[in-house]
């Protein structure tokens, strides 16, 4: 049994290295509660002028998906709660794909469908539709050959822990764990992420304002691990017996308790620049209110400079590629909440100001966006160089530079396309990956180009350097 758990967990983190090529994202949640905001024609365009490229959506307006074709934006796009009693219906969700999210594919690049939201906060029947509906979805994309292409999830509120700290103590409230169990198992079958909001300004109080705002140990760190373990231990209380590990083994990845939920995606976060935290009518910090709560000023941390650093240093921490401690050098996708202060949207007024720009386009506060950069590198050739350049670095590479180029061997998966450039691309990463991926790695007299977009492309897998 020993053997066979450890075959497992090799196989397991082997697929993690694997995913760690990927990079990091930070997005942003486009909501759209208000009367005063921009058209989305304008909104694309203040989109690709701040360098965003990851973008949530909470609904499928047409208008909203028809100014982002072309763009190479990359869309989450997102059902209400109040349309998954409809989505029970297999013929109703394949007429929706159809008619609503097709028409559009692929030039808006649609890339998760996020099924309801924080359902289990819900007040109706949304937390015992939302498997049902996401079922149908996957089923739908599956009839139009984009099963796999469009992922699809439902986004929950951190307030489903019932425990979070120490971390690696995070559990699930009992009360969801059917829904939760049915929901990972759906994720695990369709190799989906996981989506929770994450919100560690409603942790200040029981943990210090510097940790919050990333100036020391963070808690967006300590509420993602949270997750991650509250995840692995409901898993591993059906996985021990089977494998006969030991307790200690929570803190390896999702995959060695014969999980595939290597994903986790923030699928909001963020801070305000105004109002006031109500008092804790919220659980476990999650952003959620009870209404009926008298929502009296208790502190006054949201504010301009608060928000600025805050998301300041999540980008920096996201991109840095440190991951976290459960997660060291994992991916990190994340998206920021939101793009605009929306004057409609309920509750408390601190609801209404978390956005990083006005309704008239004006930045709130400044902010930059590292873009498709993944906070790793790759070396590829320089299209400038010449023919008789490129084939000398390209034949040193290859021989005395010990490059394997076996891939770009006719008929392998890189020879297409069957170009110098192409082929002096692949080995010069593979050279420079070997070598350190240092600058001098890259140079090949002048032709060698350091990049941080993946340069992968289909079967072609340029690999990445693995900082261990």
């Amino acid at each position: 049994m020993t053997s066979r758990f450890k075959l497992v967990f090799a196989l397991s983190l082997l697929l993690l290295l694997l995913d760690f090529c990927r990079g990091s994202k930070v997005g942003v949640d486009y909501g759209m509660d208000a009367d005063n905001l921009p058209s989305p024609d304008q909104v694309a365009q203040l989109v690709r002028n701040h360098n965003i490229q990851y973008l949530r959506i909470y609904n499928y307006r047409p208008e909203v998906l028809r100014a982002f074709s072309k763009t190479g934006i990359e869309l989450m796009v997102g059902v209400p709660n109040a349309e998954l009693s409809q989505f029970q219906s297999q013929p109703y969700v394949d007429s929706w794909l159809r008619n609503s999210i097709l028409p559009y594919y692929p030039a808006t690049k649609i890339t998760h469908i996020t099924v309801g939201v924080e359902v289990t906060n819900s007040p109706d029947n949304a937390a015992n539709l939302v498997v049902p509906a996401m079922r149908n979805v996957v089923s739908a994309l599956k009839s139009a050959n984009l099963q796999g292409k469009i992922k699809v999830s439902t986004p929950l509120s951190f307030g489903v822990l019932s425990k979070s700290y120490p971390p690696s103590e995070g559990a699930f409230s009992s009360s969801y764990e059917n829904v939760l169990r049915s929901l990972l198992d759906f994720l695990e079958e369709n190799q989906s992420p996981f989506m929770v909001n994450l919100y560690p300004i409603y942790a200040i109080g029981a943990s210090s304002l510097d940790a919050v705002l990333f100036n020391y140990k963070n808690i967006f760190d300590a509420q993602l691990d949270a997750v991650f373990y509250a995840i692995a231990n409901l898993n591993f209380k059906t996985t021990r017996s089977k494998f006969d590990a030991q307790p200690d083994t929570v803190h390896f990845t999702l995959a060695n308790t014969n999980s595939r939920i290597n994903d986790i995606i923030v699928t909001e976060t963020g801070w305000p620049t105004h109002g006031s935290r109500p008092p804790h009518g919220s659980t476990h910090n999650a952003k959620t209110y009870d209404y009926n709560v008298s929502l009296d000023s208790v502190d006054d941390y949201a504010n301009i400079d608060y928000a600025q650093t805050y998301n300041t240093n999540l980008i920096s921490h996201v991109m840095g590629g440190s991951g976290t401690p459960a997660m060291p050098r994992a991916n990190l996708d994340v998206y920021i909440f939101s793009l605009f202060n929306e004057n409609k949207k309920r509750g408390p007024e601190i609801e209404r100001n978390f956005g990083l720009f006005y309704p008239d386009m004006r930045s709130v506060y400044n902010l930059n966006f590292p873009g498709k950069g993944t906070g790793k590198s790759w070396c590829i050739a320089s299209s400038q160089a010449s023919n008789s350049a490129l084939q000398n670095a390209l034949d040193w590479a290859c021989g005395q530079g010990k490059a394997d180029c076996s891939a770009i061997q006719p008929g392998q998966r890189c020879f297409q396309p069957d170009t110098l450039v192409s082929h002096a691309s692949f080995a010069f990463n593979n050279y420079y990956q070997k070598n350190g991926a240092t600058d001098d790695a890259c140079s090949f007299g002048g032709t060698g180009i350091k990049v941080s977009t993946d340069p992968s492309y289909d079967n072609c897998i340029y690999n990445c350097k693995y900082k261990f």
